[in-house]
């Protein structure tokens, strides 16, 4: 390889890393949440009751947390864990997945599933 093929190689790959979306791992710590884990709210924008998601495996309600839905989520610390969300109590019906903040949404049940490390 000709030196600036290794360049424009190199550079092209440096690009297309950086375009890369972040796994979950690397997921970065929402200023809504300063728990371990994730917490959810009852009102959207991070409003309303706060509570820290239970670990453990399983399709869990919301209601067992002491809210009737979530209407936002955020990301706390050093989980090792991914957070789906559903909008229906026997976890079927996605309503998405916190990567770092979910401002506004309408879930009723969620899942903890392990990050891959």
């Amino acid at each position: 390889m000709t030196p600036l093929r290794v360049i424009v190689t190199g550079a092209l790959v440096v690009a297309g890393s950086a375009l890369a979306a972040p796994s979950p791992a690397q997921a970065d710590v929402s200023p809504h949440c300063a728990d371990a884990g994730y917490c959810l709210f009852s009102g959207t924008n991070f409003t309303g009751t706060e509570v820290t998601v239970s670990s453990g495996s399983g399709c869990r309600p919301v209601s067992g947390l002491g809210i009737a839905t979530a209407r936002s989520a955020a990301r706390g610390y050093g989980d090792s864990y991914a957070l789906q969300l559903y909008s229906d109590t026997t976890c079927t019906t996605s309503a998405g997945v916190v990567f770092d903040e979910v401002a506004s949404t309408s879930a009723t049940a969620y899942r903890l599933v392990p990050i891959p490390g």
